[in-house]
């Protein structure tokens, strides 16, 4: 059979019938509720306290940067900050907190980290937070301060770690520079002193003027002398032209090496001046080249637990028994029309 618009409309539930049904009911959802709120509180007053301190550090620019440059940071240089969350919460540091306040116990590193700490880098600002939960709030407060400036520590060295190394290399690398430069200078004495250019150029001098002497007395035997003296002046001119030629090539080859030693002297001295002035600017710069942290709240002991929050459960387990009444009163629930068919 067809059913009517009418009997849809007999169904429907009236709304001040069930609020009707609710009230006659209030004591069950009222007890139910008690029983909840109870049972909360007493788990949560059974439940061992943990209390959570937190310290913060600043993380600052790098010491040779500009100032006026840290007003204007991205959201990039903000984002790239939270690299420090890493090296907070670092197996090392965290193990070497529990051997500190004797924590370890069965659990492993990894399980215990996540029940005591958390690091965080807050949004858009550069403080870090190091959060410590333990059951003594005085030896949370510990931990977190003791975790926080060991951070700033392993920053430090990690960053005079590497600053030692380049200033290692550059100290090298400055040394090999100057042994190369010194080995060069000392070629060139030698060679100086083996090949005076002084003495090479009077004897050259010498042998030009014996020359012109040689030549003004050849023109004068050719015109009064006889044969054998202009063939003996002629011979002495040959010898003469033959030693100048010698001593000339001579002079010429040493000027030739002069300029040799000279070019390299010259751009090992560059070399060494430019490895020298980085090993300068490697010592200037002794831990300047990262971003500086230093621990501006070292928290404080909490007073107030953090787990379990007894206000919290308590409501929480009200609300879901209030919840839960409702939803099984609604299911059981009968209008009076259905009840009178």
């Amino acid at each position: 059979m067809l059913r009517t618009t009418g009997d849809y409309a007999a169904e429907s539930i009236p709304a001040y019938q069930y609020v009707d049904h609710v009230k006659r009911r209030w004591r069950v959802v009222a007890s139910v509720c008690a029983a909840a709120g109870a049972l909360a509180l007493i788990v949560s007053l059974i439940l061992p306290r943990q209390y959570t301190a937190t310290a913060s550090i600043v993380i600052d620019p790098p010491a040779g940067t500009d100032a006026r440059g840290s007003i204007t940071v991205s959201p990039v240089y903000f984002e790239s900050l939270r690299a420090y969350e890493t090296l907070a919460s670092s197996d090392t540091l965290f193990e070497r907190a529990l051997d500190k306040f004797h924590l370890r116990g069965a659990a492993s590193i990894e399980t215990l980290k996540r029940r005591i700490l958390k690091v965080t880098k807050i949004k858009d600002t550069k403080i870090l937070e190091i959060a410590a939960t333990l059951p003594d709030p005085r030896q949370a407060q510990a931990m977190a301060q003791f975790i926080a400036e060991q951070t700033v520590s392993l920053n430090l060295s990690t960053s005079l770690a590497n600053d030692r190394d380049l200033l290692s290399n550059a100290i090298a690398r400055t040394a090999e520079a100057q042994k190369q430069l010194n080995q060069e200078q000392a070629a060139w004495r030698d060679f100086s002193a083996r090949n005076p250019y002084e003495s090479l150029r009077a004897e050259l001098e010498a042998l030009s003027a014996s020359q012109e002497k040689l030549q003004a007395d050849l023109v004068d035997a050719r015109v009064n002398g006889p044969a054998w003296r202009v063939q003996n002046f002629e011979k002495q001119q040959a010898d003469l032209t033959s030693q100048i030629q010698a001593k000339a090539r001579q002079l010429s080859d040493r000027d030739a090496l002069a300029q040799q030693f000279d070019q390299k002297i010259r751009s090992l001295q560059t070399t060494y001046d430019a490895v020298a002035k980085m090993q300068q600017e490697a010592e200037a710069s002794m831990g300047m080249r990262v971003e500086r942290l230093r621990v501006v709240d070292p928290g404080v002991v909490p007073e107030r637990a953090s787990f379990p929050n007894v206000p919290l459960n308590v409501l929480l387990a009200i609300a879901v028994a209030f919840i839960a009444s409702l939803t099984l009163l609604t299911l059981t629930y009968r209008p009076e029309h259905t009840a009178m068919r």
